[in-house]
């Protein structure tokens, strides 16, 4: 799979949404993702049918992504915090979810609790 340090710059690099949905590069979702994968748009969403309705990443407002990446393996769907890998085997869906440390309010609210 993708290393750690591969996935903290990809968060790093690509931090905003595109100016344009046109930007992105969906074909490559369906150029390189199985069939079995079942993506599709629906009004300006990304819906990949083989995951479960009830998860959150089934439909994908367009405008919230952020990147599309070919890798060895997947294609990354990059979002603000996770990045959705879709397997060029089978379709398949594998998340990493961004780790977020603590906010300033927090650290401020910890230091006051320290002295």
């Amino acid at each position: 799979m993708i290393q750690k340090k591969v996935i903290d710059s990809i968060y790093k690099k690509f931090k905003k949404a595109p100016a344009s949905p046109d930007e992105l590069d969906i074909p490559l979702l369906f150029e390189k993702v199985p069939e079995a994968a079942s993506i599709e748009i629906d009004n300006d969403k990304l819906v990949i049918n083989s995951v479960d309705p009830d998860s959150p990443f089934h439909e994908i407002p367009i405008s919230h992504i952020h990147a599309i990446l070919e890798f060895d393996e997947a294609v990354a769907i990059v979002l603000p915090n996770s990045i959705q890998f879709l397997s060029k085997d089978d379709g398949s869906l594998h998340v990493h979810l961004k780790d977020v440390g603590p906010s300033i309010l927090d650290r401020l609210r910890q230091l006051a609790t320290n002295e």
